[in-house]
């Protein structure tokens, strides 16, 4: 925000300073205002000349340019396109309703000055503006005008409007959530009230009360427990019967039966003139109850944010650059082999390579790197990064759900619906005690029933409530929710439920060399002619046109901005190389036996080479090389310093292995390993008893992650990789491994001491309400208490660090 100097003259409409020398003005209500250029010149002008000067009136103090308008609102022609029309707004016969976000508004007189001069645009039947969210609604005519007319309407008024695309429906959690709050609410008021007039009934057992204010006092409440019983306790009830139907019964109830009894009870000895009523005990199971829950639900929707974010970051629209120039497209209608200009500030709309140009990019949101990175020619970008330096064009390779992005999306979705194990052992327990808790409940009301029948009802109640099994069945899923949650800030996205449990236990990492331990970005060092026929930029180009078929690591290196080569019928071989045909030859590029069919392999110990051949002869020789991460030595040295064992499993040659290895301290390694060859080394420590974690990130590891106990693939990987993986993890360093073990450790052992407490709470509380010692107000509160000392131990984990 720029600060006003002091001296100079703030502009009328923006509030900008007015620089020295320039002599704009308007005629507004007979006074000479000055403003700042002639944006806003032209902008006051027409707000004066629809007669809408009140909204100078109306409006706050605008902060310093925030009125300024914007410098072209020729741009937006584009908009009135069928197919843009078809993207952002939904068609209903001759008329269409879009969702526009209006950027730089920022009082009442804002919403008031947009709804107004749309109002007076011909073919808008409704603008209706939400000066909270800043979005517009607005509903036209598609004959008389266009999404592109509207868009350069408030552009002319110095707003940045946005088109939405068209919601997709509310979130599922955005509902639930509001629903429980709304239930939350209804019970808090409710048991406020009663307990209100039971101090007074109470109060007067004790000091007397004349008949009809009692029952005055015992009809009032009543009438407010009522709503909480039917409305905030419907969930209960009907997870109740759920249960029942199913023939599996759950926590809710021997909770249902205490709340449906009490009240009825109380119900008629209302309408009898009993002896006693318990209102205030069924609005207080009520509350505490919802309480528990939707702090939980809390907990659990926690894990959805980061998701939410991810998937907002694409834009709406890209630059398309064709044959007929440059034009402005929805993002879903972008294909793989479409150009695409991304400008300063914009994010990447789909996966793609650059094919022109150079910037630094910002890759936080999806990878967790917070520093950009620079991509040039021939190099990856993915979808949601920003542009932070000059323009380039990529050419797209993915789009939709089909990006690094959706697909992390769409896992860790997958993992938000998935029912851990543990957590499904937890819930039978939990069914089991709920049957053994109704058994001696009808075991408490019968001995009561002969020993003090005044007394049988109310102990029945307290033991129904005291004992149910609550805090046991939240002990797990609030621990896992909020290491789910926790995890995502780290870096890591959990897609399998049951991965904690198995990182806890695990006794060994075995890690891929390239593009895990190492950086993943391979340079050709040398290139080597075999065969003096060809020239090295032409086999360079051969190289690179097999390779963009390929998604091993180590293809990047061969990648060149414009090729004018292309591979037809290509084919991966799966840990050896890729085949294809280009220029009218057969080429193989790969592992020296799978081109020429020789196993001799003179590699230099300080690199990885990669041959080329036709015809069954060597033409060239590649060397590459691909630095380790530099804190990988230190990440492994505190996976060991955990008690873990530590691993290095690869396809590469035996002397870049043995480097590597050294390097990261690793005394067991393997090379030249086929994919089944690494699945074979898996089941053999499996065999001897181990719980192994896998850590890989390119095609050939496939099979090896899906093989492993638990495994983690990066998100930069392969995507096959990321399918096969329990764990995804963001960023470019291996420390969000080492904290994915700990994390797992610490959360298991958090939900070691929920059972426990869930265990030693129920032993304690049921021969206490079982003698009578536990009035059904403080059964609700005992009850409550344990669920929410379960679940706010299990918030400890959105601290761990």
């Amino acid at each position: 925000m720029q600060e006003r100097e002091p001296g100079l003259t703030p502009c009328f409409h923006c509030a900008l300073p007015v620089p020295p020398g320039t002599d704009y003005a308007v005629e507004l209500d007979g006074l000479s205002r000055a403003v700042c250029c002639p944006g806003c010149k032209a902008v006051a002008e027409l707000i004066r000349d629809a007669g809408m000067t009140g909204y100078y009136a109306m409006r706050e103090a605008p902060p310093p340019g925030t009125g300024r308008p914007a410098a072209d609102a020729a741009g937006w022609e584009t908009f009135n396109r069928d197919e843009m029309l078809a993207s952002f707004a939904v068609r209903e016969d001759d008329c269409a309703e879009a969702t526009i976000y209006v950027g730089g508004m920022y009082c009442a007189a804002c919403s008031w000055l947009v709804e107004s001069t749309l109002d007076r645009i011909e073919g808008v039947e409704r603008a209706e503006v939400s000066p909270i969210t800043h979005r517009l609604r607005v509903r036209f005519r598609v004959d008389a005008t266009g999404l592109g007319d509207i868009l350069a309407a408030l552009t002319e008024l110095g707003y940045e409007p946005q088109p939405l695309l068209p919601e997709a429906g509310e979130r599922p959690e955005v509902g639930e959530q509001r629903a429980a709050l709304k239930r939350l609410l209804v019970a808090s008021l409710g048991m406020m009230q009663v307990m209100m007039f039971a101090i007074g009934l109470y109060a007067g057992d004790y000091q007397g009360m004349s008949a009809d204010m009692q029952r005055f006092l015992r009809y009032v409440s009543l009438v407010v427990t009522t709503p909480v019983v039917f409305y905030s306790a419907r969930p209960f009830f009907v997870a109740a019967w759920r249960g029942i139907v199913s023939r599996a019964p759950g926590m809710d109830l021997p909770v249902s039966i205490a709340i449906g009894a009490a009240y009825l009870a109380s119900v008629y000895a209302t309408l009898t003139d009993g002896r006693a009523v318990w209102f205030d005990s069924v609005t207080m199971f009520v509350f505490f109850l919802t309480l528990g829950r939707f702090l939980e639900m809390r907990a659990r929707h926690r894990s959805v944010d980061r998701l939410t974010a991810l998937s907002t970051v694409l834009p709406n629209t890209a630059e398309r650059i064709g044959a007929a120039g440059r034009e402005t497209v929805s993002v879903s209608r972008l294909v793989a082999g479409d150009r695409v200009l991304v400008r300063t500030g914009e994010a990447v709309p789909a996966d793609g390579i650059v094919v022109a140009g150079s910037a630094r990019v910002d890759e936080a949101l999806v990878t967790g790197e917070s520093r950009p990175v620079m991509r040039t020619a021939g190099e990856s970008v993915v979808a949601g990064s920003v542009n932070v330096g000059d323009a380039l064009e990529m050419r797209v390779v993915a789009t939709g759900n089909d990006t690094t992005l959706g697909a992390i999306s769409r896992l860790s979705e997958r993992a938000r619906y998935a029912r851990p194990a543990f957590v499904q052992i937890a819930d039978r327990i939990a069914s089991a005690l709920v049957v053994a808790i109704l058994v001696i409940a009808a075991g408490v009301a019968a001995a009561w029933s002969q020993i003090a029948p005044e007394r049988a009802f109310e102990i029945t109640l307290s033991v129904l409530v005291v004992t149910c099994p609550c805090a046991l069945a939240l002990a797990t899923p609030a621990a896992f929710a909020a290491a789910g949650t926790r995890l995502a800030e780290l870096r890591l996205l959990l897609t399998n439920g049951n991965a904690i449990e198995v990182l806890a236990r695990a006794g060994t990492v075995l890690f891929d060399k390239t593009g895990t331990v190492t950086r993943g970005r391979p340079a050709i060092v040398r290139v080597d002619l075999e065969d003096r026929d060809f020239d090295e930029d032409y086999v360079r180009r051969v190289a690179a046109a097999l390779e963009t078929v390929s998604t091993h690591p180590l293809a990047q290196a061969f990648a060149i901005g414009d090729n004018p080569l292309v591979a037809t019928d290509p084919t991966v071989d799966v840990g050896r190389g890729v085949a294809g045909t280009v220029a009218g030859r057969h080429w193989r590029l790969g592992r020296r036996d799978y081109v020429a069919g020789s196993a001799t392999d003179l590699t230099p110990d300080e690199a990885t080479v990669a041959w080329l051949g036709t015809g069954g002869r060597l033409v060239a020789r590649f060397v590459l090389d691909d630095p380790l991460r530099p804190d990988a030595a230190e990440h492994v040295a505190a996976l060991e310093a955990l008690g873990l064992r530590t691993g290095l499993l690869s396809g590469d040659g035996d002397a870049p292995v043995a480097r590597a290895a050294r390097q990261l301290g690793i005394s067991a390694f393997r090379a030249r390993l086929r994919p089944e060859d690494k699945l074979a080394a898996i089941r053999a420590l499996q065999g001897q008893g181990e719980t192994v974690v896998m850590v890989g990130d390119g095609i050939n590891d496939a099979p090896v992650l899906a093989g492993a106990d638990a495994s983690i693939a990066p998100a930069h990987g392969a995507m096959l990789a990321q399918l096969s993986a329990d764990v995804i993890l963001l960023g470019d360093s291996l420390e969000p491994v080492v904290t994915c073990l700990r994390m797992a450790r610490r959360t298991m052992r958090i939900v070691r001491q929920n059972l426990g407490w869930a265990i030693v709470y129920n032993a304690t509380a049921l021969p206490l309400a079982a003698a009578g010692f536990v009035p059904p107000w403080a059964a609700a509160i005992g009850m409550s208490a344990s669920s929410l000392i379960v679940v706010l131990n299990a918030l400890r984990l959105a601290r761990f660090r």
